[in-house]
C-alpha cells in the first residue's frame, strides 16, 4: 500500500520528471525525493524508473485521455521501446536484440525526438499516452517476412540453354 506522498512521487516520476525535478514540484528536499523513489522501488520490487512508470500507468492511473497520434514506428523501434518498457538498459536491449549498444541508443534517441520526450520515462508515458505502447506488455509482432524466392542455378542454365539456341548463340539487342 502507498502513501499519499508516495503516489504525487509516482506520478511525477512517471510523466518523466527526475528526482530533483519531483523535490522541487513537492517542496522536498533532494535526498528525500531520492529516497522516496527507492522506498516505491523497494515496496513494488521494481529496479529502474521505467519500470516505475509501467507501473503507475497499468496499475495506478491509466492515462484517461488518448495522446497525439502515435508516429508511425518501425519493428525494431517498437522492440526497442519494448524492452524498454521492461527496465532494460540499452546494453541489455541491444544485447536481447543482437545489436550494438549504440544503435539501441540511437534507436531510443529517435523514439525521445519523434515523442518529445526528455527521458526514457517520459518516452514510456507518451506512447502509452498515445497508443504506440499498449498495457499489458506484449512483445511486438514482427509481420511476416517476404522473401523472393530465387530457382536454383540450374534453372538460370537450363534457361541460357534455351535462349542461345532460340537465338544461334547471337546475342540479340
Amino acid at each position: 500500500m502507498l502513501t499519499p506522498r508516495e503516489c504525487q512521487v509516482l506520478a511525477l516520476i512517471a510523466r518523466g520528471c527526475s528526482d530533483r525535478q519531483v523535490a522541487q514540484q513537492l517542496g522536498l528536499c533532494l535526498g528525500t525525493a531520492r529516497r522516496h523513489r527507492e522506498n516505491l522501488q523497494g515496496k513494488l520490487d521494481l529496479h529502474k524508473s521505467a519500470q516505475l512508470t509501467i507501473h503507475y500507468l497499468a496499475h495506478i492511473a491509466p492515462p484517461d485521455e488518448p495522446g497525439p497520434v502515435p508516429p508511425a514506428l518501425s519493428h525494431r523501434q517498437r522492440e526497442v521501446l519494448h524492452l524498454l518498457a521492461l527496465g532494460r538498459s540499452d546494453k541489455q536491449a541491444a544485447k536481447a536484440l543482437g545489436l550494438s549498444d549504440q544503435t539501441v541508443r540511437k534507436h531510443r534517441h529517435n523514439l525521445q525526438r519523434r515523442f518529445a520526450a526528455g527521458s526514457v520515462c517520459a518516452l514510456l508515458f507518451a506512447a502509452v499516452s498515445g497508443g504506440a505502447l499498449t498495457l499489458p506488455l506484449t512483445p511486438p509482432q514482427r509481420a511476416p517476412l517476404v522473401l523472393a524466392v530465387r530457382p536454383p542455378a540450374t534453372a538460370y542454365r537450363q534457361l541460357r540453354e534455351r535462349l542461345d539456341k532460340a537465338v544461334g548463340g547471337c546475342l540479340v539487342l
